[in-house]
């Protein structure tokens, strides 16, 4: 045998030993976990006491809230006046801050400042709600637009013309749905306030408005179905959850003024100025469209709605009680509740606690 045919039938019995250990027997690198380390409670503030938004963050592990907790990474700057809405993306926090006209993105792990996103007039004003998908974020401004933020840049790269007001926004089917409430138009009853926009991901253009009730606010959006709420006029016409169905007419589920959504439910609760504690939970499936509920301790002045995406627990912030009405200059609170409906902590917040969003991350698999 030549030294180069034997070098190749060493090289080939070697391989022949050495295969069976790159079998599908050997273990594999296992899949990271997602656990839910805690909760962000967007304080709104008060303009009339003149006190600024601020943002708690509740420790589930320590069972203990931050005060202040964006103020006290950044060298007290405040975090801005009347914040409306906060979202969890990626390794980022994002905070739409409706008086102060920006929109902060925050490092999620730090809550230092990356960017204070500031619009132009061309892309609209005053941000209201959020929504994220694909690598970007979406934004409502409240005098009439939409914008998409693009997650690396941390830029508005596009805007589009909605509706007056456009308040709630959620993602569903390809699609952005931005609730029109002509809000700042309450002397003349909201009169231009009862429609959808339904707006085209790919495009970035309104493709149609969908006629939903009058003064539609918050939007939430499951993998098989959009629901929302619409306001009426805090008077005759009630509030009430509604679902929009596939020939795109809105089916009333409940009455409810808060909702929120996970996995493929949306979680509502009826919470009007004024109004009896709330002692129960609803829970519509978008799949089935079956409704049910969880009671649970009773809670006065509920002020926001959010499900942990991880563990299922359901929070609510709600106003301490004054002279029996709600107080809506000092602080806050937040009741945790596990998905049976049992209380499972109770943190102090801020100021009109107005918005939730998750802390979650991803840890190494533990295999076998």
């Amino acid at each position: 045998m030549t030294t180069s045919r034997l070098h190749l039938f060493l090289w080939a019995a070697l391989c022949a030993v050495a295969l069976p250990s790159c079998s599908s027997d050997e273990p594999s690198t296992p899949d990271p976990i997602e656990i839910s380390n805690g909760v962000f409670v967007l304080n709104q503030g008060s303009m009339s006491a003149n006190l600024p938004g601020t943002l708690t963050y509740c420790d589930y592990a320590k069972g203990s809230a931050t005060q202040s907790a964006f103020a006290s990474a950044n060298g007290g700057n405040v975090l801005g006046d009347t914040p409306q809405d906060a979202l969890s993306y990626g390794t980022k926090l994002y905070v739409a801050v409706y008086q102060s006209n920006l929109i902060r993105v925050i490092d999620r792990s730090t809550l230092k400042i990356l960017k204070d996103i500031r619009p132009t007039a061309e892309q609209g004003s005053q941000p209201r709600y959020l929504a994220a998908a694909d690598g970007k974020v979406y934004a409502s401004m409240y005098d009439g637009y939409a914008v998409r933020i693009d997650t690396a840049s941390m830029a508005i790269d596009a805007s589009v013309k909605v509706g007056p007001n456009p308040d709630g926004v959620a993602i569903y089917n390809g699609n952005l749905y931005v609730a029109n409430s002509d809000g700042m138009n309450y002397l003349e009853g909201y009169a231009n306030g009862k429609t959808l926009s339904q707006i085209d991901l790919k495009s970035f253009t309104e493709t149609r408005k969908i006629e939903v009730g009058l003064n539609p606010g918050a939007v939430a959006a499951t993998e098989t179905g959009l629901c929302f709420i619409t306001r009426g006029n805090y008077s005759d016409i009630p509030t009430q959850m509604k679902r929009l169905k596939s020939d795109g007419t809105a089916e009333v589920i409940a009455t409810a003024s808060l909702i929120c959504s996970n996995a493929n439910t949306v979680y509502f609760i009826n919470a009007p100025w004024g109004g009896d504690p709330v002692n129960s939970v609803g829970k519509f499936d978008t799949t089935t469209g079956q409704t049910s509920y969880v009671s649970i301790e009773a809670i006065d002045f509920p002020a926001a709605i959010g499900v942990d995406p991880i563990t299922g627990d359901i929070i609510i912030t709600a106003y301490n009680e004054s002279y029996g009405v709600a107080d809506y200059s000092g602080p806050g609170y937040a009741c945790r509740f596990n998905a049976q409906g049992q209380k499972v902590a109770t943190y102090t917040v801020g100021v009109n606690p107005c918005a939730l969003t998750f802390n979650t991350t991803f840890i190494p698999g533990s295999g076998e």
